[in-house]
């Protein structure tokens, strides 16, 4: 799907252990990883949003238990012409 700035959305492929990979935006990755942080770190409001905020913005990877992963990558969608 073509956006343009005025619609751009960010959009990511997460992948995680023993699951299909996903394509989300930036809202749905937010809260998938808020799930994991919250039950890993025992993060609650405030906390919890800057640490997926700061996840997000400088990382690419969350361990949650040896051998397991969880990673998401930025990714452009752009309509079939």
């Amino acid at each position: 799907m073509y956006l343009n700035e005025s619609t751009e959305e960010d959009y990511y492929v997460v992948l995680r252990t023993g699951e299909d990979e996903q394509i989300v935006t930036r809202a749905e990755l937010e809260a998938l990883l808020a799930q994991v942080v919250a039950s890993t770190e025992h993060l609650e409001g405030t906390a919890l949003a800057l640490q997926i905020k700061y996840l997000i913005d400088t990382a690419c990877e969350y361990p949650t238990q040896p051998g397991e992963y969880w990673q998401w990558y930025s990714i452009r969608l752009e309509k079939p012409r």
